[in-house]
């Protein structure tokens, strides 16, 4: 039984690493093209495109006025240093999904379906570099909870 979990572990990561490389992370952030992320979900590996959102213009503006969100895509915002950051939904009229991510790569904690509109702040449970917004229920859907690595993201 333990080789055959070790054997899925392995497999897990090389897929991971298959389909997720640092050199197309980078290019995003410099403009070229939406990122792939992958997340070692409960459920499998999990492959997002998302939009990076590493300016303050660009953090600020977020989803704002989108209306549609597809599965399997999403934002993720970049911080200059750790740091603990609250969101909020205004002028955001879909539900999202927000996951608060370290400097590890590892989900600190994560914030389902957030109301749309609302302006209650929405606390990361403590420093992190990232969060990653996806359509509300995708978390659940696609297994996704704290603790999980988020590569590549450097």
């Amino acid at each position: 039984m333990f080789g055959l979990s070790a054997l899925a572990l392995v497999w897990a990561g090389a897929a991971l690493g298959a389909e997720c490389d640092r050199a197309g992370f980078a290019a995003a952030r410099q403009g070229q093209g939406p990122a792939v992320l992958c997340i070692e979900g409960a459920k499998g590996p999990v492959r997002l495109s998302v939009e990076i959102a590493d300016t303050e213009a660009e953090r600020e503006r977020g989803l704002m006025g989108r209306r549609d969100l597809p599965p399997g895509t999403g934002m993720i915002f970049v911080y200059p240093t750790p740091r603990r950051v609250a969101f909020w939904m205004h002028d955001t009229p879909l539900p999202l999904d927000m996951l608060f991510i370290d400097a590890a790569g590892r989900i600190e904690s994560l914030k389902e379906n957030a109301r749309p509109y609302d302006d209650t702040p929405i606390w990361s449970a403590g420093p992190v570099l990232y969060v990653l917004e996806i359509a509300g229920g995708q978390a659940t859907a696609l297994g996704l909870s704290p603790g999980q690595r988020v590569a590549p993201l450097d």
